[in-house]
């Protein structure tokens, strides 16, 4: 089971497909944001006439929007599928508060507001379906945190199969107000400072919050959801080739690079960045 970005502009990316506000209401400007619904009723479709409810195994997956979906919704899918063996494998999905680059050059929010204040009212707006353990455990004051896995991820149950860059190019740009020119940075200059230490964050963020068994595959590229079955490459494995490993074998895989700033030879070129 895959589920998509659809677009950051689309109904489902837009509440990273965890709304359940339907129908349109004067608070959310006439809009639905039906995120969770929409996936739910997918299922419920699926169950009611495609022997879903019969599936033994379940990979539920997506990119950016779809991503940070996937965290949001994977137990939920567990616990809909109780004779499946249910797996996440987020792409481009890894993410924690915004904390922008303020230095020489430095640029605003091209997508939502990503700070930790914002978040509360992100989830009010879209009625977000959180994660039900990580909710309980953070209670009620930080609940919304649960919609960032580097928050939520200590109280996912599932199996998880992480896919992001060392240095998420949307993330950095759209959210952290990084010039699109820093895919050009010195690791000695201030912003090439700035993401290097958001590099570190993220990596003490995935080894902190990650269970034992889960994996990832993280190179040292400025990309998002560019990830291809033959690039990037980390040992000469793409990231398909990891996640196969990992899921057949039930081996733990944890693929990343060592080798510094935006030095992946195999990165692809992200336009978009």
């Amino acid at each position: 089971m895959y589920t998509d970005d659809v677009s950051d502009q689309g109904a489902s990316g837009q509440d990273l497909h965890s709304g359940t506000v339907t129908p349109p209401q004067n608070s959310s400007w006439g809009l639905h944001f039906a995120g969770h619904l929409t996936l739910s009723a997918i299922v419920d479709e699926l169950i009611a006439k495609h022997g879903l409810s019969d599936a033994e195994q379940a990979v539920l997956s997506g990119d950016s929007a779809g991503g940070i979906g996937t965290w949001i919704n994977v137990d939920w899918l567990q616990a809909r599928l109780s004779r499946a063996k249910v797996v996440a494998a987020p792409i481009a999905g890894f993410y924690a508060f915004a904390y922008p680059y303020t230095g020489p050059g430095h640029t605003s929010s091209g997508l939502a507001d990503f700070r930790e204040p914002a978040w509360d009212s992100h989830v009010a707006l879209w009625g977000s379906h959180l994660p039900s353990a990580c909710a309980a455990a953070l209670g009620k004051a930080d609940e919304s945190w649960c919609m960032l896995s580097n928050y939520s991820a200590p109280y996912v149950s599932a199996p998880v199969f992480v896919i992001e860059a060392q240095t998420d190019c949307v993330q950095l740009t759209a959210h952290d107000w990084v010039p699109s020119k820093a895919r050009h940075a010195k690791a000695d200059t201030p912003v090439g400072e700035y993401m290097v230490t958001w590099k570190d964050n993220q990596t003490v963020g995935l080894k902190a919050t990650l269970k034992p068994g889960d994996g990832w595959f993280n190179p040292a590229c400025f990309i998002h959801t560019e990830f291809t079955h033959t690039a990037p490459l980390i040992g000469g494995r793409s990231y398909v080739q990891a996640f196969d490993t990992w899921y057949n074998n039930r081996t733990a895989v944890r693929l990343e690079d060592s080798c510094g700033l935006l030095c992946n030879e195999h990165c692809s070129i992200n336009w978009y960045c």
